[in-house]
């Protein structure tokens, strides 16, 4: 079996495939910087039976991360409990994709991974939409080739910067929005911030279509997030909450030895 993580601003996902290529189980953690390889180690001990996997049956790991001070935590704590090195997304890892952009260096795990399932999955051009603590579009141009990535604030970064600017908005949590139009503070800041994300989302994709000349693209959303917003879209979004573990698996099988 083998063992995907993708290590995240917000969160950690793990993901077990079987030999067939299946996704097996998966969990989610919150990324917490200052635990240790032991407190990891634990925290998979007890994750990976209760999603009835067996740690000494992972006979492989791949992850990325964009979170250099918890990859080496995560990755000790694989090799502790599972007896085997992860291998790590980044310079030197095959991924068959063409990238066309001024520094490749700066590319993150977690997108090179996310535009290798899309590149397999779906025609291009493609627009990877991955709502997390960021929101980034990913494209894919007509040839297949990454053109390049936009970076926009996040859902919990737009939230939380409203309510610390504003002294008398309170922290209103990230729930759906019952209405567009809200009848109290904590509703309206929702809908302020859900459908306004909502609007971005749109607004980029039709943007983008227009710069890459396309009448029809593949459009894919991903991230902890997405559930919330995608809904709220007018754009034909196809969700895909296993991209990102999908693609490190296709990862895997382009570097194993």
């Amino acid at each position: 079996m083998l063992l995907a993580v993708d290590i995240g601003n917000s969160s950690i996902d793990f993901g077990v495939f079987g030999e067939d290529g299946r996704l097996l189980a998966k969990s989610k953690l919150s990324t917490v910087k200052t635990k240790s390889t032991d407190e990891y180690a634990a925290i998979l001990s007890g994750i990976l039976p209760l999603n009835g996997v067996d740690p000494k049956k992972i006979s492989a790991a791949i992850l990325s991360s964009v979170v250099p001070l918890v990859t080496s935590a995560i990755s000790r704590a694989v090799r502790k409990l599972c007896g085997v090195t992860p291998m790590e997304v980044g310079p030197g890892v095959k991924t068959g994709l063409k990238i066309k952009i001024d520094m490749q260096n700066q590319l993150g795990a977690d997108i090179v991974a996310n535009a290798v399932a899309t590149v397999a999955a779906f025609p291009p051009p493609a627009v990877i939409v991955d709502i997390g603590t960021a929101t980034t579009f990913t494209v894919i141009d007509k040839e297949g080739i990454l053109d390049g990535v936009i970076i926009a604030p996040g859902l919990r970064v737009s939230m939380d910067a409203l309510a610390s600017s504003a002294s008398e908005l309170p922290d209103a949590p990230l729930v759906a929005p019952k209405k567009l139009i809200g009848k109290n503070t904590e509703d309206s800041m929702s809908a302020g911030v859900l459908y306004g994300h909502a609007f971005l989302i749109d607004g980029f994709l039709r943007r983008i279509a227009e710069e890459l000349k396309a009448e029809k693209m593949s459009i894919v959303g991903t991230g902890g997030l997405a559930g919330l917003v995608l809904p709220l879209c007018f754009s034909p979004i196809v969700g895909r909450e296993d991209l990102t573990l999908t693609g490190l698996r296709l990862l895997y099988l382009k570097n194993r030895k």
